[in-house]
């Protein structure tokens, strides 16, 4: 099952296969038709971030197939963690 990566700006994102991509890029749509507000992200394990998007955000969203996924590294926990900055992830 694939899981899917989202960039916003300069940050990105892993989110679990199952995750409603329909639900979030209708999300992320309204909020910049509203002139900007915020839009929750929920990882696999219930952390979540909040996100302010505005007109001015870059949204790219990913497809990526286990073939592609990124190696486990010692301080993550795969494909289902959400990635912010260079210092913290949410499980």
């Amino acid at each position: 099952m694939p899981s899917y990566r989202l960039t916003i700006n300069d940050d990105w994102f892993y989110l679990a296969g199952d995750y409603n991509i329909p639900g979030l890029k209708a999300a992320l749509t309204a909020a910049v038709h509203n002139g900007g507000g915020f839009v929750d992200i929920f990882s696999s394990l219930s952390s979540h971030i909040s996100l302010l998007i505005t007109s001015h955000s870059n949204v790219k969203f990913e497809t990526i197939f286990p073939d592609d996924a990124p190696g486990t590294i010692e301080s993550t926990t795969g494909i289902t963690s959400s990635y912010i900055d260079d210092d913290y992830w949410l499980d």
